[in-house]
């Protein structure tokens, strides 16, 4: 069986046994380039070394399709736009490898691990492999292949061909896709993840790992003003009133009466005082204002950072309200 034979018949056993990586495989287009050491996609083709795919067992091949899925799903390509090639992959590589395996894959021998790296993000593990480059270091894996920190990596922008150090693949950049055509590629992307994990969430057959590991991609956590919103109006639920449209049917000509109270409990609101929110301060306070001016109540504000360091107590007669943040 040669290797495009091989690949091909990797893809239908990702299908029948694990339909979410096969389902997303089938979209890549397979293409043999021997410029590649091992494999690489750009989220439209899966280029792969034929010697690369002749030197693995059927399992591992399975696990390489695997990856390089994973790749796509989390939109590796694009994210990595701009930053050291070779660095970007040893990143998303240490990302992938050990949920793959902990879902049960075979990966092929030196790909990347380090158990150091667990639950971190592929740009947090990226900015600390450049931390090391930078002193001189390598980005030794425990159970991985070395990475050689002194090499000179290239950028994805600059060299499409970019591999990481490891022996799973990696990503690259198409130069002949405008900006407009690599985002529309990572939404279609993402648009066929969420259906393809909503499926397998349907059949129970989704690997726990894997679903933890796309779910902030596919379904991104709501911005915290909308959440405290939504908190302080359940909160209030406990009649329906038509002076406050539902706001969910306005945008179609529908005037429904909302669940809404004028009256509502003591509002307490955490009012986080580091210093990766001096920026935002004048918007909680406008959000604390929005809460006293839609209801009869106090809002009690307490500053804190690592400690509870003050609170204050306003009353509707105080708006707006001008927080004099400690901490």
């Amino acid at each position: 069986m040669n290797a495009k034979e091989k690949i091909t018949k990797a893809r239908t056993r990702l299908i029948l046994d694990q339909y979410f990586f096969g389902s997303l495989a089938m979209r890549l287009v397979l293409e043999e380039n021997e410029s590649f050491q091992t494999a690489s996609t750009d989220g439209h083709s899966l280029c792969y070394n034929p010697s690369f795919i002749d030197s693995l067992s059927m399992q591992e091949t399975i696990g390489l399709l695997a990856h390089e899925v994973m790749h796509c799903a989390l939109d590796h390509v694009r994210r990595g736009e701009g930053k050291d090639g070779m660095l970007w992959n040893m990143a998303a590589d240490y990302t992938i490898n050990e949920n793959l395996r902990n879902a049960g894959f075979s990966l092929p021998q030196g790909g990347l691990f380090d158990t150091n790296f667990h639950g971190m993000a592929t740009e947090e593990i990226y900015h600390r492999l450049r931390q090391q480059k930078q002193q001189g270091g390598g980005g030794q894996g425990k159970e991985g292949q070395q990475g050689n920190g002194k090499q000179q990596a290239s950028s994805p922008q600059n060299d499409p061909n970019s591999q990481d150090p490891g022996k799973c693949g990696g990503v690259h950049q198409n130069p002949n896709l405008s900006k407009e055509e690599r985002q529309q590629l990572a939404e279609e992307w993402k648009g066929a993840t969420a259906q393809a994990a909503q499926m397998c969430k349907n059949k129970g057959d989704l690997p726990n790992e894997i679903r933890l590991q796309i779910k902030e991609l596919i379904d991104p956590p709501l911005p915290w003003h909308v959440l405290l919103r939504d908190f302080v109006e359940r909160c209030a639920k406990n009649d329906y009133n038509w002076t406050r449209p539902n706001r969910r049917y306005i945008s179609e000509g529908i005037i429904l009466p909302s669940l809404l109270s004028e009256v509502l409990p003591e509002m307490v609101i955490a009012n986080d005082t580091s210093g990766s929110t001096m920026g935002v301060q004048d918007e909680f306070a406008r959000e604390a204002s929005g809460v006293l001016s839609s209801y009869k109540t106090t809002v009690r504000v307490i500053y804190c950072d690592a400690a509870v360091h003050g609170e204050e107590v306003y009353e509707t007669e105080d708006l707006p309200i001008k927080l004099k943040p400690i901490g």
